[in-house]
């Protein structure tokens, strides 16, 4: 009996030996496999240089991973890779086959990455707006497929575009980093580009709304409100006796109250200040002293907080639910520049639609008691040139 159960033990420790020795080889060369791999130049084919293809043709690999040599590895059978930064690199890849490991390593490539994104100016000096302009365009060859493509123009962004010829406006000084990223039959595509903005400050462009000397650019009336707006071309037109400063102006007088107001009512048309015009700018003068207009005397007496001026904007002919921007009159007996930015106003409460604006009111507030007389010249439309901004 003992020598039959020390039989079997002997057989079973010779069938553990064996299998061991099939499981783990002493020597791990034998336990490679032949992979059919390729590492091929397809720039001609794909239409952008440095485009390298890569093949499997091992059957039933169950793990593979290819490692460019640039920082990019995929786990994928095959596909295009290509290389948009100078240098050398090595590729190889790393198949398994159950429990069996090849690596394989190809010859060296040097990339010399020609300007995938290619950068003119195409501005027009001298000319408002036409400033700052740059195409870019993707070197590649007419016939090159992108899919999933997209641009960050510099802002940070990221427009999806199907376009790889483009012209951009950029409206600040600076230097912008410029990314394209797409597929390419599959390859991953991931392009930068600089781009450095000496001058900034494009100037929005505009549109003379009134300069009360010509036809206005939108027809209209202006309308008397509170009873003390004074109008000069409404008095005595023959010999417009309130010119002020060479120029037929608005006129606002005071003789007490909070406000002086009048307000413009287009008799066609709208001004759109929904994604058109964004802001309101005029000339002011604030007169320092009295000035006697038709007969009357206006004495000067305001305190300095209260030279307001106001631009509101109303789709009705009511003050309710008026969009209103103020600012303040810094000095007297002097034209000043003034703006009434609306980027950021809120239009969704009371009667008014955007883009559907009727009326531009002025209004200057001269506070209870007090006088004074205001002319309004060179009324303006502003609207922003598109275009990208320092983010």
């Amino acid at each position: 009996m003992k020598k039959i159960l020390y039989t079997i033990a002997t057989v079973l420790m010779i069938f553990a030996v064996a299998c061991e020795k099939e499981n783990t080889p002493k020597n791990w060369d034998e336990n490679l496999i032949d992979l059919d791999v390729s590492f091929t130049d397809v720039s001609s084919q794909i239409g952008i240089a440095n485009s390298y293809e890569f093949v499997n043709n091992t059957p039933e690999l169950s793990y593979i991973e290819w490692d460019f040599g640039n920082g990019t590895t995929l786990r994928q059978e095959s596909g295009i890779i290509i290389y948009t930064v100078d240098g050398t690199y090595q590729p190889k890849v790393t198949a398994v086959y159950g429990n069996r490991v090849n690596e394989k390593t190809f010859d060296e490539i040097s990339v010399t990455a020609e300007e995938l994104i290619m950068v003119s100016h195409v501005s027009t000096p001298g000319e408002a707006g036409e400033e700052n302009l740059r195409q870019l365009k993707i070197n590649a060859d007419a016939s090159t497929v992108f899919t999933e493509s997209r641009w960050d123009f510099g802002s940070g962004t990221w427009v999806n575009s199907t376009t790889t010829d483009t012209v951009v406006r950029y409206l600040d000084a600076g230097t912008y980093t410029v990314k394209y990223e797409a597929r390419v039959q599959e390859a991953i595509l991931s392009a930068e580009a600089t781009i450095t903005i000496a001058d900034g400050n494009i100037q929005k462009e505009s549109v003379l709304f009134n300069n009360f000397d010509d036809s206005p650019a939108y027809p209209g009336s202006w309308l008397e409100a509170n009873g003390d707006t004074k109008l000069f071309n409404d008095y005595n037109p023959g010999t417009n006796p309130y010119e002020f400063d060479g120029s037929n102006v608005l006129l606002m007088g005071k003789t007490g109250g909070w406000w002086t107001e009048g307000r413009y009512e287009l008799s066609n048309g709208a001004l759109n200040f929904s994604d058109e015009y964004t802001e309101v700018a005029l000339r002011v003068y604030l007169e320092g002293s009295t000035v006697n207009i038709g007969g009357a005397d206006y004495n000067f007496d305001m305190p300095e907080n209260e030279r307001l001026l106001k631009i509101g904007l109303t789709t009705i002919d009511s003050w309710d639910g008026r969009v209103e921007v103020e600012e303040t009159i810094s000095a007297t007996d002097a034209w000043v520049d003034i703006s009434f930015d609306f980027t950021d106003k809120d239009f969704s409460h009371g009667n008014i639609n955007p883009s559907d604006i009727k009326y531009l009111w002025v209004m200057l507030s001269h506070g209870k008691g007090t006088h004074g007389v205001i002319y309004v010249d060179d009324i303006v439309l502003k609207k922003e040139y598109p275009g990208i901004k320092k983010p």
